[in-house]
C-alpha cells in the first residue's frame, strides 16, 4: 500500500514539472526577445538555474545527513543524464543544431566540470593524499569557478545584445517575470515530491544509497531539464533546449557541490570506476558528435539513449549482485 501511495505522489511531481516547464519556457523566451539576450544564454543561466534546483536541493541535505555518496552520486547521475538522455530525447522532437559557440565553448564548459569534479573528488596521481573527500577547500575551487562560468555568460549576453534585431513581444514584463518565478517555483517542488516519493519506493526496496542517487534520484531531479528541454524543442527554442541540459552539468558541479561541500564536507565512498568513467564519457561523446556532425539528429539521440540504457542496466545488476 505505501508503494502505491508514493507512486502516486511520483506521478503528482511529474505533472507538477511539465507544467513548471511549460510556464518556464515561455516566460524564458520572452525575457530573451524582450532583451535582445540570445535563448542558449538564457538556457545556460536563468533556466539551468532553475533547473538545477532540485539537484542543490538533495545534494544539500544529504551533505547535511553526511550522505556524502547520495549528494555526489544525484550530480553524478544527473549530469550523465543530461548528456545522454536529455538531449537524446530532444533529438527525437526536432535536430538540435550546434553551433561554434556551443561545440568550443559550452560543451568543453561540461567536459571541464566532469574532469574537475573528477580531480578534487576523487584519488588521482595528480592529486595529493587524495582521501575520496569533497573538502571545503574543493568546494571553494568549485564555487570559484562558477563565479567565473556566470561572469562570462553575462559578458556575452551584454555583447550580444548589440548584435541582435529587437524582436517585439506583446508580454508584459510583470507577466514574464511572474511565468519565470512561478514555472521555478512549480518546477522545484515538482521535483521535490518526485524525488521524495521514488526515494521512499527505492528504500522500501532496500537499495543502497550509491544506485538510488545516480538511478532514481538522478532520474527524478533530472526531470524538470527533460521535460524543459523538450518543451523548449516543440516551440522551436532548439538552443534553448541545449543550453538547458549543459548549463545544467556545469551549475550542478560547480555551484551545487559547491555550495553544499562549503556547508557540509563530504566523504564519498561506494562510487566505483564505471560511474566515473561515464560521468566523463558523456560529455565527450556528445562533443565529438558536434565536432563531426554539428548536430544531434535521431539516431544519434538514439544512441545516446541506448548507451545510457546500457549503463542503467549495469547499475541494475549491481544493486540486486
Amino acid at each position: 500500500m505505501e508503494i502505491i501511495l508514493y507512486s502516486i505522489g511520483v506521478l503528482i511531481g511529474l505533472c507538477g514539472i511539465v507544467k513548471g516547464a511549460d510556464w518556464l519556457v515561455d516566460g524564458a523566451s520572452a525575457l530573451a526577445r524582450k532583451f535582445r539576450i540570445t535563448e542558449i544564454v538564457i538556457g545556460l543561466t536563468i533556466v539551468a538555474f532553475g533547473t538545477s534546483m532540485p539537484e542543490f536541493i538533495v545534494s544539500f541535505f544529504s551533505a547535511l545527513k553526511g550522505s556524502g555518496d547520495m549528494s555526489v552520486g544525484n550530480v553524478m547521475g544527473s549530469n550523465i543524464f543530461n548528456s545522454l538522455v536529455i538531449l537524446g530525447a530532444t533529438a527525437f522532437v526536432a535536430t538540435v543544431p550546434v553551433g561554434r559557440r556551443a561545440l568550443w565553448v559550452d560543451i568543453p564548459w561540461s567536459i571541464v566540470a566532469a574532469v574537475g569534479c573528477w580531480l578534487i573528488c576523487f584519488d588521482m596521481p595528480l592529486w595529493p593524499k587524495a582521501t575520496n573527500e569533497l573538502t571545503r577547500a574543493g568546494a571553494c575551487i568549485f564555487l570559484a569557478v562558477f563565479v567565473i562560468f556566470m561572469g562570462y555568460n553575462f559578458w556575452l549576453a551584454k555583447r550580444s545584445r548589440h548584435a541582435m534585431e529587437v524582436q517585439e513581444t506583446t508580454v508584459s514584463n510583470r507577466v514574464i517575470t511572474l511565468q519565470i518565478l512561478v514555472g521555478l517555483l512549480t518546477l522545484v517542488l515538482g521535483g521535490r515530491v518526485m524525488v521524495e516519493c521514488a526515494s521512499r519506493v527505492a528504500h522500501l526496496l532496500h537499495v543502497s544509497e550509491a544506485i538510488i542517487a545516480l538511478t532514481i534520484m538522478a532520474g527524478g531531479t533530472s526531470a524538470p531539464e527533460l521535460v524543459t528541454s523538450i518543451v523548449a524543442a516543440r516551440k522551436g527554442s532548439l538552443q534553448m533546449a541545449i543550453g538547458n541540459a549543459i548549463g545544467s552539468n556545469v551549475f550542478n558541479v560547480f555551484f551545487v557541490l559547491g555550495l553544499a561541500g562549503i556547508i557540509q564536507p563530504m566523504q564519498i565512498r561506494d562510487l566505483n570506476t564505471l560511474d566515473l568513467l561515464m560521468f566523463v564519457a558523456s560529455p565527450i561523446i556528445l562533443w565529438l558528435m558536434a565536432f563531426f556532425f554539428h548536430r544531434i539528429n535521431r539516431w544519434m539521440g538514439l544512441v545516446l539513449v541506448l548507451t545510457y540504457l546500457a549503463y542503467l542496466v549495469q547499475l541494475i545488476r549491481e544493486a540486486i549482485a
